[in-house]
């Protein structure tokens, strides 16, 4: 059982990474092409070497000017629990606001590949959300945050799906019987760190929005494949981090 303490002082706390411009906004980028194929390789996105207390240099952060605005763009850890960990170092070091994307395993196979999902709530099979709010089976995307999404992908003319994601810490424990319930619930997609990131903001009190790309497809095959353009996925994500 999980007891949630309100009190957001912990025994340890985040520290701060010292970002040097201190930059209030952040790209958390979850999918692993986009930033091995589009981020590492494009030179506008300049390093930000991190050294931990043992020395060892961390590769995972890149700072980018877009539109007069300073962003860090971080390659997170996978997993609520990492996740997490990142998100709130990000915090510790001055980040206000957030816009997160990867990809997520679709839940029927008339969803195809590489559809754009905007989450309406996380249904909480992680539990990571439990240690920062209370009890409850899923937790909410922020209304503006959601508009503000739609509103971007509208102007671009990227198509999406709105619903329910599933979050669960256990990828191995993905049954039939679990995919019919969670489908039953609303859910269109799986993924492992929604709900986690959706529950920190809130209780750290920062803004986020987060949205998802469908990959495999846990229900079968996917007939189709929408097109797949890293490009537009970062334009895409900053386009609602600067609005946010």
């Amino acid at each position: 059982m999980i007891i949630f303490d309100s009190n957001k002082r912990a025994l340890f706390d985040p520290h701060s990474l010292d970002l040097a411009s201190h930059p209030k906004k952040a790209l958390l980028v979850f999918d692993d092409e986009v930033w091995d194929e589009y981020v590492i390789k494009n030179p506008d996105f300049e390093k930000i070497p991190l050294k931990n207390n043992q020395g060892k240099v961390f590769n995972t952060l890149r700072l980018y000017k877009y539109e007069s605005e300073s962003i860090v763009l971080m390659y997170p850890n996978t997993g609520g629990s990492a996740a997490a960990i990142d998100l709130e170092l990000l915090i510790a070091s001055g980040i206000e606001k957030f816009v997160a994307f990867g990809t997520g395993g679709a839940m029927a196979n008339n969803i195809a590949k590489n559809t754009v999902i905007v989450p309406t709530s996380a249904v909480r099979e992680e539990g990571v959300s439990y240690h920062y709010l209370p009890l409850s089976d899923e937790i909410a995307q922020k209304k503006h945050s959601i508009s503000l999404m739609k509103q971007v992908f509208a102007q671009h003319k990227v198509s999406f799906l709105m619903g329910k994601v599933w979050t669960t810490d256990a990828v191995y424990r993905e049954t039939a019987k679990k995919l019919k319930l969670m489908t039953d619930k609303g859910c269109l997609v799986v993924d492992m760190e929604m709900a986690s990131l959706l529950a920190v903001a809130e209780f750290r009190g920062v803004d986020f929005a987060g949205f998802l790309i469908t990959d495999d497809n846990i229900a079968g095959k996917s007939p189709k494949e929408n097109e797949r353009n890293l490009a537009k996925l970062v334009k895409l994500a900053l386009e609602v981090l600067v609005r946010i």
